[in-house]
């Protein structure tokens, strides 16, 4: 597990308020990680597109991003290491196996629809990817909801969704308990965007932890062979 891997669960650990005598009164942090496509300022990441915007990020202060390879290959992913990326998004299409043998960099699987086969989806959990990231149409449906949870079960990974700036708050507060982990602003968003967006993901409602084990947002994961389990790696 990598960098990005890391900060995707500290992020939504660190983003649960303390229960009980002697919690915690510090300010609440964001249980997503909040980022953008291209570099902007204070996003918790950055994702390079194009070789240009790889080195722009690369030369700034940025210290978490990474870079879409299309289609995945080995080189692809030795010169997104090179420049310093922690990972690299790709879509399954024409992806190169050996590609994925890094054990440095973490992986973001990148669907072009949101609904797989079952097949499919527990294959997709075999790579243990750190991020699926879905297509999402707004204002969210509960049918994109139905597909966020059964995604997020059957994959057993974080799922990330790019969303535009002005997304409602009832929306973030059902991606989030349906398993998104990660949201990511477009191209043309600014810092006053992501910043904003940020505070309106920390002040969202607790998500409601009747009956779970703990009081983390977990995903409920199925791992390969069957055998069921919660957990947030």
């Amino acid at each position: 597990m990598g960098k990005f891997a890391d900060a995707i669960r500290d992020r939504r650990k660190g983003g649960q308020r303390r229960l009980g005598f002697g919690a915690s009164v510090e300010q609440r942090q964001p249980s997503m990680l909040v980022g953008a496509v291209g570099p902007v300022d204070g996003a918790d990441f950055c994702l390079a597109t194009d070789d240009e915007s790889m080195s722009q990020i690369a030369s700034s202060e940025i210290a978490l991003w990474g870079v879409r390879v299309e289609p995945l290959s080995a080189d692809g992913v030795a010169q997104a290491k090179e420049q310093g990326a922690s990972f690299v998004a790709f879509t399954i299409d024409e992806a190169r196996a050996d590609a994925l043998l890094d054990e440095d960099l973490d992986y973001v699987v990148r669907l072009t629809e949101l609904r797989l086969e079952e097949s499919d989806a527990r294959a997709l959990a075999s790579l243990r990817p750190a991020e699926v990231a879905a297509p999402v149409e707004f204002p969210v449906s509960v049918e994109t909801i139905l597909q966020l949870r059964r995604l997020a079960l059957l994959t057993a990974a974080p799922i990330g969704v790019r969303c535009p700036s002005d997304v409602s708050d009832g929306d973030l507060q059902a991606l989030r308990d349906s398993g998104v982990a990660v949201v990511a602003l477009g191209p043309e968003a600014t810092a006053d965007e992501l910043s904003s967006l940020r505070e309106r993901i920390a002040d969202l409602p607790e998500r409601n932890t009747r009956g779970d084990s703990d009081t983390q947002p977990l995903i409920p994961t199925l791992r390969a062979g069957g055998e069921g389990a919660t957990d947030d790696e």
